[in-house]
């Protein structure tokens, strides 16, 4: 099998369709955003040489999850800040899972409010999500 045959199924293995079980696009999201599968290729391939080492693939394979965790962040937040004011106000930052989920041992929204507007922009947002995400207990064991 070719190399860019793989490299494409990786992308289309990462794209959000495909897990979630639904047909995938012709292309993966993150292909069409950075001009086809072949731009993305030539970009995660840093030494020009056409083919893709162990390295250069797992390099481009953790930008391109980032990427994909910083989109749905990025869409939790629009979807959250329910008045569409930019920036989760106390109502709307109760709502969020992870608060409701750590409850009286979340950290205060104050905390993380650098510019002190009473409210979490979205870079003070992936800030407290960073900071919170350590204290979420793990889950307890399944009984058999």
């Amino acid at each position: 099998m070719n190399i860019r045959n793989v490299f494409l199924i990786a992308l289309v293995a990462a794209s959000p369709a495909f897990a979630q079980n639904k047909p995938a696009p012709a292309q993966p999201a993150a292909a069409q955003q950075q001009g086809g599968p072949d731009a993305v290729f030539a970009q995660w391939d840093t030494d020009k040489n056409g083919t893709l080492s162990k390295n250069e693939f797992l390099v481009g394979w953790a930008a391109l999850r980032s990427d994909m965790v910083m989109q749905r962040m990025q869409a939790e937040f629009v979807r959250q800040d329910a008045d569409k004011s930019g920036k989760l106000e106390a109502g709307e930052f109760a709502n969020l899972l992870i608060v409701q989920r750590l409850g009286k041992s979340a950290p205060p929204m104050s905390a993380y409010d650098a510019n002190k507007n009473n409210g979490l922009e979205f870079p003070e947002y992936i800030e407290y999500i960073k900071g919170s995400v350590r204290l979420v207990p793990a889950a307890a064991p399944q009984a058999k």
